[in-house]
C-alpha cells in the first residue's frame, strides 16, 4: 500500500512539474542591426526561432537602407502556437518600421500563413486564372509566376526553392479570378507541406523573384520530422 501511494504522490507531482515547464515563459530578445532590409532579416528569424509561416514581400523599388529593431516579447511552448502571440508580435514588428526610411509594410493572414505585403500592393495581389492541374510542384509554380506576369505586367520569376522537392505531383483545382497569394499559399502550405516565401525586387530591368522555402524550426529542443540539423543556405 504504501508503493502504491508513493507512486501517485510521484506521478503527482511529475505532473505538476510538467504543467508548470510548460507555462514558465521565456523572454525573448530579437536584435538586427546596420542591415539593409532589416525588417527582412527579423522575419527569417522569427521563422526559425519559433516555426512560425511568414511571408515576406517588398516593392520593386525598395532601397538597401540600413536600419535596426529591437523586440522583445515572452513565449512558452504553449502560447508559441498562439495565433493572437504572432500577431501581437508581428504587429510590433511593423510599428518598429514607422518614421524609418524604409517600405511601409501591412500583416494580414490567409491559408494558414502570415504575409507581409507592402501597402502599396504587390503583384502576388494579382488575380489569377488557371485550370486545373495535377503536375510536377516545380511545373505548378512556375506556371503561377507566368499567369501573374501575364495579368500583372511586371516579370516574376521561381527563384530558390530550399527544402522543396519540385518533382513531386500535386494537384491544383481550377482557379477562377483569385489572388495570387492565397493560391500560392494553397500550393505550398498543404500537408505534407508548410512552405513560405519572399518576394523581392531584382536586376535591370526590374523584375521580381519569388523564392520559396520549407519551414524549419531551428532554434529550442523541437525539429520537424525530417528537417536538417543545421538551417539551409538560401532563401
Amino acid at each position: 500500500m504504501m508503493t502504491t501511494k508513493s507512486g501517485i504522490r510521484a506521478a503527482a507531482l511529475l505532473g505538476a512539474w510538467l504543467v508548470g515547464g510548460a507555462a514558465w515563459g521565456e523572454e525573448v530578445r530579437l536584435t538586427v542591426k546596420d542591415t539593409p532590409q532589416p525588417l527582412a532579416t527579423a522575419v527569417k528569424r522569427l521563422e526559425t526561432r519559433e516555426g512560425w509561416g511568414i511571408t515576406y514581400e517588398e516593392p520593386l523599388s525598395a532601397s538597401a537602407t540600413d536600419g535596426a529593431i529591437d523586440l522583445t516579447y515572452t513565449v512558452t511552448e504553449v502560447t508559441r502556437k498562439d495565433a493572437k502571440l504572432q500577431e501581437q508580435v508581428l504587429t510590433r514588428l511593423l510599428a518598429q518600421q514607422e518614421g524609418q526610411a524604409s517600405p511601409r509594410f501591412r500583416l494580414t493572414s490567409a491559408g494558414g500563413l502570415w504575409h507581409i505585403t507592402p501597402v502599396q500592393g504587390s503583384p502576388l495581389d494579382t488575380p489569377i486564372t488557371l485550370p486545373r492541374q495535377e503536375r510536377p510542384l516545380g511545373e505548378v509554380l512556375r506556371a503561377l509566376c507566368a499567369e501573374v506576369t501575364k495579368q500583372g505586367g511586371t516579370p516574376v520569376e521561381l527563384g530558390s526553392t530550399t527544402g522543396l522537392r519540385l518533382e513531386t505531383p500535386i494537384t491544383l483545382e481550377a482557379t477562377t479570378q483569385e489572388p495570387a497569394r492565397t493560391v500560392l499559399a494553397r500550393v505550398l502550405n498543404s500537408a505534407p507541406r508548410r512552405a513560405a516565401w519572399t518576394l523581392r525586387g531584382q536586376g535591370t530591368p526590374k523584375k521580381y523573384v519569388l523564392s520559396a522555402h520549407r519551414i524549419f524550426r531551428t532554434a529550442g529542443d523541437t525539429l520537424p520530422e525530417g528537417a536538417p540539423k543545421q538551417p539551409p543556405s538560401g532563401d
